[in-house]
């Protein structure tokens, strides 16, 4: 039966160095594994560079840029409430101008210049999530996913909607519901000391050292996933990486699927 993983933990706890160690293992033991690591554009439940665009507003955008309508429609996701256009791949764009900009004022997740209510973003997300598991491909042993059920949403939520803990766990409850008869699995990574952890990240992936206040952003931010843990999944497990713990934790997750 096809098992679907997220790896989860604030920045710096090392989730996509996870991901690629379980999937290498899981391969060389024979299994089919389908993995997406940060800002993955193909992720079928995440968003990186993605517009939010009315129905009408898509079919007009259609109609502009018919030379793009192709492009357009390869890259988008059809929701009820609306269309999800994504514009980036990593950091190549997927259009030019001036039709790139008209998508980036209609970004739905980072830093949005409209901001979709969050009642929507909540309802546009579980829309998604049904349709990926409708269409799931059951000849996949592993999916593995870093950060699309907590770390990335709820960043969001934090960020546009200043969004309260119960509100937080409410959406993640209603993403998990999507997965009834499936098996799934969450394992949350963290690290002794948040501010280390964090500094060594930054300096690991060439980044400035980082500000007293994104060191309190994600000190708050691991409070805030410790509450959706338990009471939005419920059932989880949770790892300890410090000291570079990482194939010890590979190891520990692996004896659990």
């Amino acid at each position: 039966m096809t098992q679907i993983i997220f790896v989860e933990g604030i920045s710096g706890v090392g989730k996509s160095t996870m991901v690629r160690m379980l999937s290498d293992k899981l391969c060389e033991k024979g299994y089919t594994v389908k993995s997406y690591l940060e800002f993955d554009y193909t992720n079928p439940i995440d968003f990186y560079c993605t517009a939010y665009v009315p129905k009408d507003t898509y079919k007009e955008l259609c109609a502009k840029y018919s030379s793009c309508k192709t492009v357009l429609q390869s890259n988008s996701i059809m929701t009820s409430e609306a269309v999800l256009l994504r514009y980036y791949d990593s950091d190549t764009p997927l259009f030019q101008e001036p039709l790139l900009s008209e998508l980036k004022e209609m970004e739905f997740c980072y830093n949005p210049v409209r901001l979709v209510p969050l009642d929507e973003y909540t309802a546009i997300y579980k829309s998604v999530w049904e349709d990926f598991i409708a269409d799931i491909d059951t000849e996949i042993d592993y999916y593995i996913f870093d950060g699309s059920l907590m770390h990335h949403p709820i960043n969001d939520m934090m960020k546009n909607y200043n969004v309260s803990f119960e509100r937080a766990a409410c959406h993640v409850d209603i993403l998990l519901g999507t997965l009834k008869g499936l098996n799934w699995h969450v394992f949350y990574l963290y690290s002794d000391n948040i501010e280390s952890q964090l500094r060594c990240a930054h300096t690991n992936r060439k980044q400035r050292t980082p500000t007293e206040k994104e060191i309190a952003f994600w000190n708050a931010r691991y409070e805030k996933d410790q509450y959706v843990l338990k009471k939005g999944v419920l059932h989880y497990h949770i790892f300890n990486i410090s000291n570079n713990g990482w194939n010890c934790v590979r190891e520990q997750i692996l004896s659990l699927l």
